[in-house]
């Protein structure tokens, strides 16, 4: 069973590869110390506020560890503004922020703030001094979907609308790891999209309580005007049948996506498997939360449980080339 002793050295090890890739990145001694901390920043911005990914991208090999947590934490970025502020307009205003760091990335250049911010500049480290123009496309979909997230008020309109946003997040974040990794692979590209979908729409569910708290609905209103329910019911966080239904809906469309990445394991190539890894927390959740009918507001479910059993868990799929 995976202990605490198993996250220490998975964090050891990546420390150890983040010296490595600043030290290929970097032409002097001081570039390669500021690189180092920005890659030990990134580490430490998934463990405190996407854990399960943390978890999961211990697994990479040392090639890929660092460059996956620069991505991974520059999606982890991006996607904690909305929910750090009740005011809109700052929101907006820090994503306007990335949208520019971006395109100046994309671009090939980073302004003297991005050189100054420990995220932008590990993603530059990953992505290249010319990033390929499908990461230039990915970093840009990213963003404008967090724009537009932002923007909107009285939630997602249908489950449509709702499976295009963990598509431009979460399935571009997983399609820019592989690209900054150097992976060119159809058949992982395709992976990428269903499970991204899938980790994607899990994250808006589980997150239902803390989105409620913002009066942030992520239910699509077409499915709860369609069961009798209401987006301001959401807010009242009431765990009614009308709900439990709609996030039933919600959660076999992930489930569905799951499904699909799962049943391309064999066309994936063994090495690179360990990307998907985040499929295991994932399907955890999912299981809960049908165990629990489907109940969103229930904490328990959004917890995870036992941290030392997904820990196991993973670790165990980690060993086995399987995800």
């Amino acid at each position: 069973m995976a202990t605490p002793a198993l996250v220490r050295r998975g964090t050891i090890a990546v420390r150890m590869h983040a010296r490595a890739f600043a030290t290929a990145s970097s032409s002097s001694s001081s570039d390669d110390d500021d690189l180092r901390a920005a890659f030990r920043h990134c580490v430490a911005l998934a463990r405190a506020r996407d854990y399960e990914t943390y978890l999961c991208t211990l697994h990479l090999s040392r090639t890929h560890a660092p460059a996956a947590f620069a991505v991974r934490a520059f999606n982890v970025e991006t996607a904690s503004i909305a929910g750090a502020t009740t005011e809109s307009a700052t929101a907006l205003a820090r994503l306007a922020w990335w949208r520019d760091v971006v395109d100046g990335l994309a671009r090939g250049e980073a302004s003297v703030e991005a050189k100054g911010h420990p995220v932008a500049r590990a993603l530059r480290a990953a992505i290249g001094a010319t990033p390929s123009a499908h990461a230039r496309v990915l970093m840009r979909r990213i963003v404008d979907a967090r724009v537009a997230d932002a923007r909107q008020s009285g939630g997602v309109e249908d489950a449509e609308a709702l499976e295009r946003y963990a598509a431009d997040t979460h399935s571009s974040a997983l399609a820019l790891a592989l690209d900054a990794c150097g992976v060119k692979d159809t058949d992982c590209d395709h992976v990428a999209s269903h499970l991204g979908r899938a980790i994607g729409i899990t994250a808006l569910l589980r997150g239902s309580s803390a989105h409620a708290k913002q009066r942030r609905c992520y239910l699509p209103r077409e499915a709860l005007a369609r069961r009798g329910a209401s987006v301001e019911s959401t807010y009242r966080m009431e765990s009614s049948d009308a709900i439990r239904d709609v996030a039933h809906e919600v959660a076999s469309l992930a489930k569905s996506h799951l499904d699909s990445a799962r049943a391309m394991m064999d066309r994936v190539p063994t090495p690179l498997r360990g990307f998907f890894l985040q499929a295991t927390p994932t399907s955890r959740y999912l299981d809960a939360l049908e165990a629990r009918d489907f109940d969103v507001f229930d904490e328990s479910v959004a917890k995870g449980g036992a941290p030392v059993i997904l820990q196991a868990r993973i670790a165990w799929n980690a060993y086995r080339c399987t995800y």
